[in-house]
């Protein structure tokens, strides 16, 4: 199987917000194209080529314009409450942070974002069922009012901070959606069907959506994108199943660990 290489430049650098998301944007499309198993149908594959051509295009829409050329932050995509070190039970001051090796230099409207961890859980991982949104969600949006009328205590408090930046910063990315855009970037984009996608998409709103799609949905090449990814899928399945009767003949002990490493 060919190794799939979708990282791009790791030594590019970024003069902008815009740039940057749509470069990240850009790692998934390569992620959707050439990943054998990132479909489960021609249905699948048409739905997920227009949903990411809609993500794409409203990216400008979803860019602060006092932050699209700075600042730059120190952002980690993994911090939350579990990365926080504190003195006891009793104190809760924050004495050390570990586990930073999601970390970079990223654009300032990430670092101002609506934060993920607020339930100790990715909204990324929650699913529609029938159409209903999960049960977290609620306490989620409960606990996004309270992070945020802390953080404006907190700074109404702190010398230098009086005008609130960094929670009215953290109120637009609400908003306008851009909050759900940065959870979509963070964990990767595969599905449309994840909760951050599913409340972009309500926000933009169902018409304007389908507006959107509509400019994507070129018959001849959405059958082609299809026909291309379901003929992936099948050789992949294939390899897939030859792959298990591999291993089982190789923890049998009816197969060399030599002869197993040749099949591949």
């Amino acid at each position: 199987m060919a190794d799939i290489q979708f990282l791009g430049n790791r030594l590019q650098g970024f003069a902008t917000t815009t740039e940057y998301f749509q470069y990240v944007i850009g790692q998934d499309w390569e992620q959707l194209v050439h990943q054998p198993n990132t479909v489960c149908g021609p249905n699948d594959a048409k739905s997920k080529y227009v949903a990411f051509k809609v993500l794409r295009s409203i990216i400008p829409d979803l860019i602060h314009t006092n932050y699209d050329r700075g600042k730059f932050k120190l952002i980690c995509d993994d911090l939350g409450l579990s990365n926080l070190i504190v003195k006891s039970k009793e104190d809760l001051t924050i004495v050390g942070v570990v586990d930073l090796e999601w970390s970079y230099v990223g654009p300032a409207q990430l670092f101002g974002s609506a934060p993920w961890w607020l339930l100790r859980d990715r909204p990324v991982n929650w699913d529609y069922v029938n159409d209903e949104p999960p049960k977290a969600s609620a306490r989620y949006f409960r606990y996004l009012e309270i992070f945020k009328r802390v953080l404006e205590e907190e700074e109404a408090k702190t010398p230098g901070h009086e005008q609130k930046e960094l929670s009215n910063l953290v109120k637009w990315t609400q908003e306008s959606g851009a909050m759900w855009l940065h959870m979509i970037l963070s964990a990767g984009f595969n599905d449309q069907e994840i909760f951050p996608f599913v409340q972009l998409r309500q926000h933009l709103g169902a018409g304007e959506w389908a507006r959107r799609g509509r400019e994507f949905e070129d018959p001849a090449e959405l059958d082609a994108f299809a026909a291309k990814k379901v003929r992936e899928l099948e050789e992949y399945d294939e390899a897939l199943e030859k792959g298990q009767e591999y291993q089982a003949l190789l923890d049998g002990r009816n197969m060399t660990r030599e002869e197993f490493i040749a099949k591949f």
